[in-house]
């Protein structure tokens, strides 16, 4: 796999050598991952704003907080301090540059602007392509074989700031979203501990997007994982793939229930079936339920419905009369 293929900016020397105090808006496991790696490397933080999960998600910000309190980092809360006041934690602060890792709240311009060397984010994509949202689900969904992320300075559009540096990897064919977000997160640490020293020596630069390149996202939300077996077999299991665990999954309807699929695969060799019901359940082979669809055959190998627990395939009691989808 690849996770080196990386755009080099060319650096500018700053008048100042000083360390630079560095403000952070934290969230997720992402975030998380980050705050550690800085902290390993004896970056000076000045002060974190800090992600109040939901109560579905991971919890993160314990952690957070304790890893603040450990460093006597400031540290601030988004149930308590509002984007509105988002600048007036800034001033108080005082950072040099201020850095959103899995922050899903808008920053406002005035708070943006307030570092002196800017406000970056680093975003799941090689920028300009996927801006928006879920970028990395989108590019599994879509049948990419690359996505990465992107460092770059936040603006008033949608993920169109000017870039500093970008990290990529390969989605091969195999992966999940388990898999490649492991790899994504691997990317965060390495995209800023690449870029310290130039931010710590206030050397950084960047190069503006190419806007005839750009491409967006619409938001996800868990109903859109519902699988349209009339699509290609290709199809549903990069939708799978790119829905399974830690995400809210692919699902189908069956006998009236609903059933996420979390893992599929596509068959070495798939006969021509010229009387093709999309959906229809063929039976059990090699551990595997196999369905027909639009295009192809379908192999299923782990299943839950819901309420209940996951379940490999051959322990799911099915008929060669069942109809996925119904």
């Amino acid at each position: 796999m690849d996770v080196a293929a990386r755009w080099h900016c060319k650096i500018i020397p700053h008048a100042e050598e000083a360390i630079v105090k560095i403000f952070l808006f934290l969230g997720s496991r992402r975030g998380h991952a980050v705050l550690k790696k800085l902290i390993e490397a004896k970056a000076q933080i000045s002060g974190i704003l800090c992600l109040i999960e939901d109560a579905h998600e991971d919890q993160y910000h314990p952690k957070v907080t304790a890893i603040a309190k450990e460093n006597h980092i400031p540290i601030f809360y988004s149930n308590d301090v509002k984007s509105a006041d988002y600048a007036d934690v800034l001033r108080k602060i005082k950072p040099d540059i201020a850095f959103a890792i899995g922050w899903r709240y808008l920053i406002t311009k005035e708070a943006y602007d307030l570092p002196r060397l800017g406000t970056l984010i680093i975003h799941d994509s090689l920028l300009p392509k996927y801006r928006g949202f879920a970028p990395m689900n989108w590019a599994i969904i879509n049948g990419e074989t690359k996505t990465g992320v992107t460092l770059f300075h936040i603006a008033e559009g949608v993920d169109c700031g000017p870039i500093v540096d970008q990290l990529s990897t390969d989605i091969m064919l195999k992966d999940t979203a388990k898999t490649v977000d492991e790899r994504i997160i691997q990317l965060y640490e390495n995209i800023i501990i690449n870029n310290l020293p130039a931010f710590q020596a206030g050397k950084v630069v960047s190069r503006p997007q190419n806007e005839a390149e750009a491409s967006y996202t619409c938001k996800r939300t868990p109903q859109d994982g519902e699988i349209n077996w009339q699509h290609p077999a290709a199809q549903i299991y990069n939708l799978i793939r790119g829905l399974t665990h830690p995400f809210p999954g692919a699902y189908t309807i069956l006998n009236g229930e609903q059933v996420f699929i979390w893992q599929a695969e596509l068959p070495e060799k798939s006969e021509n079936y010229v009387g093709n019901i999309p959906g229809r359940v063929l039976g059990k082979r090699n551990n595997a339920i196999e369905v027909l669809t639009g295009k192809g055959v379908l192999r299923l190998l782990s299943l839950q419905y819901n309420g209940e627990e996951e379940k490999k395939a051959m322990d799911i009691p099915i008929s060669v009369k069942d109809t996925f989808g119904k």
